[in-house]
């Protein structure tokens, strides 16, 4: 989720670094770093202002150079818009770091009024020309988004890179079915943060010479944020979620609905404010291509963007890159707010990376065509649609709850490990269905859909029958290896189900194949359902796979 700085390296241009804390309406304080050019013509700068959960910065054992900018747990955009000739804001969110105040859930309707505030307190400062402008990566993009829910003038650009819009879809319980590596990990690591201990999605190394988050300019001995670590109530989030299975479950006991917590609870405000916004995810960093498409139905994005990052944008996840690197460049980033801080600039292009062909695309709407459509037959193929097979059983699978695509997968993005991308031909636990050579190339963009008749059968004393249905759409390369493309799971019982894959751009050659692999559980991600007791999964005809294509069919 993080890419810590070198702690021991030069940590960008010397800047002007001050910690003050700014004062909410209620009397809460919170934690800020302001970092400012060391000379500017004129003297009031354009801000961009970042808010996290994640520790502001860090109090390190060991003194920084004077004018150095404080190291944190983000990527180097804040020496490169100092550079750049902006000013910086870095903010503990309430009740975080060195802030006072409770945090009770993510983004709650108090964190979120604290942005206008905060807002309003940078524009009066000396330094300020005025203008603002909000970025941030994960939780930060969404508290960059957020921040034009407050309808402040001065906020001009928000620019969010991968980030959920649909908090429950998109994370919490894709299909009905919870992600627990991600959540109880991410629980974890905040409860630790909030405790002023290391967490473990932060990399090891670096913790041994930092002492918690940073501390402000009133409190340089650190004896008031001693007090407030120690008196910190902690939520426990992933408990908060334990029962989130749709948009109406609580977030927590007494809590909102879930679908009111993140960007789409938003969407009348986001949709009215005034600031430009943009937004860029990965078709393999969680469902963050899906809050793009969905962003830019509900909002109008003025700059759009799916590639084929990791969380951190600093490596390639394409599964068919073979060798081929793609990162974000920071002068894009740097980009993004001289167009719109420092002038008017019309909405770009929609871009979107077409992986197998690494290359990018751009248009002025996202594109569309006719799909390509393949039924399931009984022998394990996909056919074209117009030679179906009759009704009837297309197949059944024993479901192996120990299956799983293994601790590295979209829903961790590469969270300090590389995000691999093995080959799948013998990969146990599926129920495969594959085309053989395409015969013409082939090139797709948005969300595959499986359609089928499913019976789910458990123990015979279930209250229901009830299965976790997983469908894996993968590339069958010249050689036979096999790619994971994309994904998407369903809970179900004995019914017609439309499964909706997570959205993806690629293209293949005509050597080349599709699989649709189908199974009924993925054991490093995902609960177990049912929870106890055996699970078969069976397939009827018609079942059907659709891939959405740029003119095709």
């Amino acid at each position: 989720m993080f890419v810590l700085v070198a702690l021991l390296a030069c940590s960008g241009p010397a800047a002007r670094v001050s910690a003050p804390t700014i004062p909410m309406a209620d009397g809460v304080r919170l934690a800020a770093d302001v970092v400012l050019p060391v000379a500017t013509t004129p003297e009031r700068v354009p801000v961009v202002l970042i808010q996290t959960r994640y520790w502001r910065s860090f109090q390190l054992k060991f003194s920084q150079a004077p004018g150095a900018i404080p190291i944190g747990p983000r990527d180097d955009v804040v020496p490169a818009l100092v550079a750049a000739g902006y000013g910086v804001v870095v903010l503990d969110v309430r009740g975080t770091g060195a802030s006072e105040g409770a945090w009770p859930r993510p983004w709650s309707a108090q964190e979120v009024a604290d942005m206008g505030a905060v807002i309003d307190w940078i524009v009066a400062q000396p330094w300020s020309d005025g203008t603002v402008g909000t970025y941030g990566v994960s939780y930060e993009g969404t508290t960059a988004m957020l921040a034009a829910t407050q309808h402040r003038p001065a906020l001009k650009a928000v620019l969010a890179r991968e980030i959920e819009w649909d908090l429950v879809d998109e994370l919490i319980a894709p299909g009905g079915v919870r992600n627990t590596v991600f959540v109880d990990g991410w629980g974890r690591s905040v409860a630790a943060l909030d405790r002023g201990a290391w967490p473990e999605l932060f990399p090891a190394g670096p913790g041994w010479i930092v002492n918690g988050p940073r501390r402000t300019d009133d409190d340089p001995e650190g004896t008031a944020l001693a007090a407030r670590l120690a008196a910190r109530p902690v939520p426990t989030v992933a408990a908060q979620v334990e029962r989130v299975r749709a948009p109406d479950d609580p977030f927590g006991e007494g809590g909102p609905a879930a679908r009111a917590v993140g960007p789409a609870g938003w969407e009348p405000d986001l949709a009215t404010s005034t600031a430009a916004i943009g937004l860029w995810g990965s078709w393999w960093d969680g469902g963050t291509a899906d809050a793009v498409l969905r962003a830019d139905a509900a909002v109008h994005l003025v700059d759009a963007r799916i590639g084929p990052w990791v969380h951190e944008g600093d490596a390639t996840a394409s599964p068919l890159a073979r060798g081929h690197e793609e990162a974000i460049p920071l002068a894009d980033v740097v980009a993004f707010f001289d167009a719109h801080l420092r002038a008017t600039t019309p909405a770009a292009p929609r871009r979107w990376y077409v992986a197998g062909e690494e290359r990018w695309a751009e248009a002025p709407s996202w594109p569309s065509g006719a799909p390509w459509a393949w039924s399931l037959t009984p022998d394990h193929q996909l056919v074209a649609a117009d030679t179906s097979p009759p009704p009837g059983a297309v197949g059944a699978l024993d479901v192996d709850f120990a299956a799983t695509n293994g601790p590295d997968t979209r829903w961790t993005a590469g969270l300090l490990h590389p995000l691999p991308a093995p080959d799948r031909r013998d990969m146990p636990g599926l129920l495969s269905f594959a085309t053989g050579p395409l015969g013409a190339p082939l090139e797709a963009f948005g969300s595959p859909t499986f359609r089928c008749q499913v019976s789910a059968e458990n123990a015979p004393d279930s209250p229901a029958p009830e299965v976790a249905l997983h469908a894996y759409l993968e590339a069958v390369e010249a050689d036979g290896s096999v790619r994971l493309l994309t994904e998407g799971v369903l809970r179900t019982g004995t019914a017609p189900v439309e499964l909706r894959l997570r959205p993806v751009g690629f293209a293949l050659a005509a050597t080349e194949g599709l699989r649709l692999s189908i199974a009924g559980a993925d054991a490093g991600t995902f609960e177990r359902v049912p929870a106890s007791g055996p699970a078969r999964i069976g397939l009827a005809a018609p079942c059907t796979l659709e891939v959405p294509g740029r003119g095709g069919g």
